[in-house]
């Protein structure tokens, strides 16, 4: 087997398939596991226990979130229990390494593969290491797990994504931000939201996602809401990345196939995919020992596997993109709206019921239906109904 890329989903897949005594190759193009991830770093609480994954990496846990208006409206939520927690990413991704490696798993470092070949009797992929030097490797089987970097895929026809956000954040050093804050509004982040989540050490995360230009949205936000967020005014300190957006059908070939955010397994109403991305490793590790288990490795083998995560997420992919998009159209004048009317009407109660960090399809039908005597929510409700029942 061969694993390419060392993020969470490949990390979990890889542990698992040499857990099986199966002989598995990482190859991670970056010089270290976990280096220079844009992501929030928040999972839910469940994924611990859910994956055996030891605590350690967890910098906080949160029960408390701030919600920030267009018109500087304020609304906190604080949920009965802790729903989620922030992460170092690089020790959480670490610790999936070690856990591969324990198992068995072989993990390389500065080892970009830059092409890849598919024939009759395996997979063949062309690295090339940190020196410049390339090799050629070959396996049975490979899962690409190169998160949004779709040129493997591209050049062996698996689909990639089309619609995208654009995601931009900075890490720094912000005393007294200890709580999760939430900016919303057209003029903050047209098509999606912003945010701050404590980072640990009188530190936080500020980003956002948008449909374009976001560095430059994201220093509007420092500079209104952050005194300029001394020491983030260099071009280097902002890193992007793109965060696809909707569902995804052929992630899988003879001998191959993709996960995590590379298959486009992330939650559309956030653009995280932690979760996802582990759940569908497990999946994917799955019907690959399946495979191994008859020695046969074509599409119609691995077909299974798309078969199987479409089950579990296709919904809350679906649900979440249709919603994210009508909630782009909206105004700033209806979304203080909506803050007024959560802080008199019965829209808190709804989601200490139904709210969960990773599956959002069932809060979002319970307000639909709650705001549908708005012609936009009635709009999205209808279109949705199918989906609901399903």
């Amino acid at each position: 087997m061969i694993v390419i890329g060392a993020g969470p989903s490949g990390l979990r897949a890889a542990g698992r398939l040499a857990a099986a005594g199966l002989d598995v190759r990482v190859l991670e193009k970056k010089s270290r596991v976990g280096a220079n991830v844009v992501c929030t770093g928040i999972v839910g609480n469940e994924v611990f226990d859910d994956f055996g994954l030891d605590r350690g990496p967890v910098i906080e846990e949160l029960r408390t979130v701030r919600l920030v208006s267009p018109f500087s409206t304020v609304l906190t939520y604080e949920h009965p229990r802790p729903f989620a927690c922030v992460v170092d990413r690089e020790k959480f991704d670490n610790a999936l390494a070690d856990a591969a490696v324990s198992a068995g798993a072989a993990v390389a470092c500065d080892a970009r593969v830059d092409g890849i070949s598919i024939g009759r009797g395996g997979v063949e992929v062309t690295v090339r290491d940190g020196q410049g030097g390339v090799s050629r490797q070959a396996a049975a089987v490979a899962i690409l797990a190169t998160g949004v970097d779709f040129g493997l895929q591209k050049k062996i026809g698996l689909a990639t994504p089309r619609d995208f956000l654009r995601g931009a954040q900075v890490e720094a050093s912000l005393p007294g931000r200890g709580t999760t804050t939430l900016f919303f509004g057209r003029d903050v982040a047209p098509g999606a939201f912003a945010w701050s989540v404590p980072a640990g050490e009188g530190k936080a995360r500020v980003g956002l996602l948008t449909k374009k230009d976001p560095k430059a949205r994201l220093r509007k936000l420092l500079d209104a809401h952050f005194d300029g967020c001394p020491g983030t005014g260099e071009e280097a300190s902002i890193r992007t990345k793109p965060v696809a957006q909707g569902l995804l059908s052929g992630t899988f070939g003879d001998r191959v196939l993709a996960v995590g955010e590379a298959a486009g397994q992330t939650k559309t109403t956030t653009g995280g995919g932690i979760s996802y991305g582990l759940t569908c490793a497990d999946l994917a590790a799955d019907v690959i020992l399946e495979c191994f288990g008859r020695s046969s490795f074509g599409a119609a083998d691995l077909a299974e596997y798309e078969r199987r995560w479409k089950g579990l997420l296709q919904k809350e992919i679906v649900v979440g993109y249709y919603t994210r998009r009508m909630c782009a159209r909206l105004s700033d004048g209806r979304i203080e709206s909506l803050f007024h009317l959560a802080q008199t009407d019965g829209i808190v109660p709804i989601i200490r019921e139904k709210a969960d960090f990773d599956w959002h399809s069932g809060l979002i039908f319970a307000l639909l239906q709650r705001l549908s005597f708005m012609k936009i929510f009635r709009d999205v409700k209808d279109r949705l109904g199918p989906v609901g029942l399903s």
